[in-house]
């Protein structure tokens, strides 16, 4: 008698539509593999296998993933992300691309940015929908020129992240005489967003029908067939400024445009190389530049598009690969975990390690030096030449590493700390030594080896 293994209901998690365009792709790989799929709205509902790529959210599943909500989500603290959008209570964390990793392995050595089973460079699965079937994605684009009715040759898409202060109409106003086809794609707000939905509805009321080269686009389609019509896109700081590399499309970013996600509303946040910058009034100069010279910034736009995205058109099999095989109990995944700077780094520091062992020590120090100049978030080395620093008397510059090596070992701090309370009693710094002996006996319970510290520190003091 045979029994049949339980096979888990995955639960796909969207605030808004935009969320479930992008979570989609892995939706359905997971469905044709032959799990079911459900969506939810409530994130706090309980899932078996719960898929996530909402704002600052906690997993409720026993078995959890979370992807970015988008290409430039918090971009306004990169990279310091995870300190405010923590992923260490997920299982699987995915990030889009070579640029996502960096940002990840600058930031890698805190537990607010590692999930259980690590980080992983499992590509856009947005970008699914244009890579994955070329053919089939540029036959739905030209169904949707066909149902605009497009007038002119080249089209320029307007994508705000926020629509507000007319925003909309002044992207109209300003090229509107021009022989272009103007692309107005607002994205699909949630209703708990009713007063932006409301500023939209009053732009596209005015905008229906307005000129023969003006068209409101359908919210709900996918931005990415808007960008598969477009030869530039004009935004404030929306993420789909990045996506726009996906089609080889030069994005706008007009600065002076207004955020209201404060109080007063901010001049928009565009921390992106690979955008094109401009001002209200420049916004119909640089639109006609662009234009005029599109064969220079395709090749910009090739090398950027490298370093924002990984596995074109194959990120959802990625992402599914990992999971299935996550949730049998493999050891080794597909596709392995991103190495942490932190990581990459001490490999470097036991490669000096060794040349100090061999009796290479001017080698040696030269290696864990450029480790300290370059800010790594190892900590050895700067322990290890804080105590070289002491041995040679120079104790106010030994000081400064090995603070610095205390703070970044965290919870492995008992190297680091009993070397600074040494260089604290030895510049009769009682109290910062005695406060720094305390700290060490969270790590060191036993008295016995606090001894030497506490005698020094008594001399110190008397």
């Amino acid at each position: 008698m045979t029994t049949t293994q339980h096979q888990p209901v995955f639960t796909f998690f969207y605030t808004d539509n935009c969320e479930r365009q992008a979570l989609a792709p892995v939706a359905d790989e997971i469905a044709s593999r032959g799990y079911v799929i459900q969506w939810s709205t409530n994130s706090k509902q309980y899932a078996e296998v719960g898929v996530y790529c909402e704002h600052a959210c906690k997993p409720n599943a026993g078995f959890s993933v979370i992807l970015l909500h988008d290409l430039a989500q918090r971009h306004d603290i990169w990279p310091h992300f995870w300190h405010h959008e923590p992923w260490s209570a997920f299982d699987i964390g995915v990030v889009p691309g070579p640029a996502w990793v960096e940002r990840w392995q600058s930031q890698a050595n805190f537990k607010q940015a590692q999930p259980k089973l690590g980080m992983f460079d499992l590509g856009w699965p947005k970008a699914d929908l244009v890579y994955r079937n070329q053919d089939t994605f540029k036959q739905e684009a030209q169904k949707l020129r066909e149902q605009l009715g497009l007038k002119y040759e080249h089209s320029i898409l307007y994508a705000p992240s926020w629509e507000n202060h007319g925003k909309q109409d002044e992207f109209v106003q300003a090229l509107k005489d021009l022989p272009v086809n103007l692309l107005l794609k607002q994205a699909p707000w949630s209703d708990k967003y009713r007063w932006v939905l409301n500023n939209i509805d009053e732009m596209d009321a005015l905008h229906r029908n307005y000129a023969d080269n003006v068209y409101v686009v359908d919210r709900e389609i996918s931005i990415m067939y808007c960008l598969g019509l477009a030869d530039v896109m004009v935004s404030d700081e929306s993420s789909v400024l990045t996506e726009a590399l996906l089609l080889d499309v030069p994005g706008i970013a007009v600065t002076d445009w207004l955020i209201p996600d404060t109080n007063p509303p901010r001049p928009a946040s565009v921390p992106y190389d690979y955008v094109i910058k401009t001002v209200k009034a420049d916004l119909r100069r640089t639109v006609e530049d662009v234009l005029q010279n599109a064969a220079v910034y395709q090749q910009q736009i090739t090398e950027n598009k490298q370093h924002q995205f990984a596995h074109l058109g194959q990120s959802a099999t990625l992402i599914a690969d990992n999971i299935l095989a996550a949730l049998a109990g493999a050891t080794e995944l597909p596709t392995p975990a991103i190495k942490s700077q932190v990581e990459i780094d001490r490999n470097t520091y036991h490669y000096a390690e060794k040349l100090a062992a061999e009796g290479d020590m001017k080698l040696s120090t030269q290696v864990m030096l450029e480790l300290i100049k370059k800010e790594s978030c190892c900590w050895e080395p700067y322990n290890d030449l804080g105590t070289l620093l002491v041995s040679q008397g120079q104790f106010e510059d030994a000081e400064l590493l090995l603070e610095k090596a205390v703070l970044l070992a965290q919870e492995n701090a008992t190297i680091p700390l009993s070397n600074l309370t040494e260089v604290y009693c030895l510049q009769e710094k009682a109290d910062k030594a005695l406060l720094t002996l305390a700290k060490l006996s969270q790590y060191t319970p036993n008295p016995v080896g606090s001894i030497p510290h506490i005698r020094r520190c008594m001399e110190t003091m008397f």
